[in-house]
């Protein structure tokens, strides 16, 4: 830690993912995106085999989290048509594309072993960014948070979003280098590669968990 103009700066991960300040936050882990014969399967787009890690490298990692009783807030697309604007739509039309994430479907639902837990709130979004027009901020500064720890899918899309956001409303953010996925090896690298130049740290689940275990 060090001071500038007389605040205290959290500068190492130790510091900044003290379960005291921190939470963690699930990003879309949803079928759509995750599992076979859902929105991004049926485009051609879902590495079943990837996605499953990521899900199984996500549950360690919470219950770890739980272990230390850091707090894990869930996220939730909604993109029923009553909630998108005319450039969502236009987006949609000019990909070709369908709508996913709509209610009384499976692929709303949350990926098996993914669901928020007994206290563990939940927050429903209708645009890519989980701290646009949501009670995402209250919720974290209610708890005192300054650190989020940002995971889940899609790492270029609604995981940066929520990143960029954060690191305005001025949070530290911590990427999940591995925490978080959806893209190809070039898309994901650059996106950590932006996150770690202009809007937070990257780190591993290992690297989080070490830091928890050795306190600065």
């Amino acid at each position: 830690m060090i001071e500038i103009d007389g605040r205290q700066i959290l500068t190492t991960l130790s510091e900044k993912v003290d379960p005291q300040h921190c939470a963690i936050v699930v990003i879309d882990m949803q079928k759509d995106f995750t599992t076979a014969g859902c929105f991004w399967d049926k485009l051609g787009q879902l590495d079943v085999a990837a996605l499953d890690d990521l899900a199984k490298r996500l549950q360690s990692f919470l219950e770890q989290g739980r272990e230390r009783d850091v707090p894990i807030i869930h996220v939730m697309a909604n993109y029923d048509g009553e909630y998108m604007n005319d450039p969502m739509h236009e987006r949609l039309h000019r990909h070709g594309i369908g709508r996913y994430c709509q209610s009384g479907t499976v692929g709303i639902d949350f990926h098996d072993g993914l669901e928020p837990r007994d206290g563990e709130p939940l927050v429903v979004k209708h645009r890519f960014d989980a701290l646009y027009d949501t009670e995402l901020d209250l919720l974290l500064k209610a708890r005192g948070i300054r650190t989020v720890i940002l995971t889940g899918v899609a790492v270029q899309g609604c995981v940066d979003s929520t990143a960029r956001h954060a690191y305005f409303n001025g949070y530290y953010v911590i990427f999940g280098a591995d925490l978080a996925g959806g893209a190809s090896k070039t898309v994901h690298d650059v996106t950590l590669d932006s996150m770690q130049l202009m809007f937070g740290v990257n780190a591993t689940a290992d690297d989080i968990v070490s830091a928890w275990d050795s306190p600065s």
